[in-house]
């Protein structure tokens, strides 16, 4: 009997933990083979013992993907270098999150525990929603999105590529932020933010060009 696997793309201990436990819910998954050939640190801390754990450094096959990183501009190079289709990426949704099922999801999502997601929301591809964070209706998240703990994202607003909503901020009703842009941790954003810059506070207010 062949068991069902998982390949991980990439490597990072903290993703791949947060993988891991949100598939304990699932466990359709035993075998977790993750592929490091992109000079990614090789520590092993995550390990789970409910998952047969494999550390390799070339892709030999797949099936059903996934990518262990989490900056966007790391998601993006790990994508390309792979050059996988799309469709073999699956999403990865944890059992005590909400998804209104008028949400459209992209693929290789990691969706945490205790996420809420409103109707009518449309979420692109390797997008991260991590514990508590909210996002309401009617809201359009780019691919490549991270959106850490406890962030309130409200309705109708706009996140473009690659952008990153820090812990606890807030974001209005309506509001556009554009791409490679970075909100920091408890910032409440009540204005429209540009592509590829860094901005906090309360309220939010552009600090300076993100240059990474």
């Amino acid at each position: 009997m062949i068991m069902k696997k998982l390949t991980i793309l990439g490597k990072s201990d903290a993703v791949i933990t947060m993988i891991t436990d949100n598939l304990e819910s699932d466990n359709n998954f035993p075998v977790i083979e993750i592929i490091n050939n992109l000079n990614l640190p090789i520590e092993h801390s995550f390990i789970n013992p409910k998952f047969i754990t494999l550390l390799k450094p070339e892709l030999e096959s797949y099936q059903d993907c996934f990518l262990g990183v989490n900056k966007s501009h790391n998601k993006k190079k790990v994508f390309e270098v792979f050059n996988i289709n799309i469709n073999n990426f699956i999403n990865i949704i944890h059992k005590t999150s909400s998804i209104s099922k008028t949400t459209t999801l992209g693929k290789g999502c990691l969706i945490n525990s205790l996420v809420s997601v409103a109707a009518h929301t449309k979420v692109g591809d390797f997008v991260s929603l991590n514990r508590n964070s909210s996002v309401g209706h009617h809201t359009i998240i780019e691919n490549y999105v991270t959106i850490q703990p406890g962030a309130n994202v409200c309705g109708f607003v706009s996140i473009g590529e690659g952008t990153l909503i820090g812990v606890g901020a807030n974001v209005i009703d309506g509001i556009k932020i554009g791409k490679n842009s970075i909100i920091g941790a408890g910032s409440v954003v009540t204005k429209d933010i540009p592509d590829n810059v860094i901005a906090y506070g309360n309220p939010c207010k552009i600090i300076r060009k993100n240059e990474t």
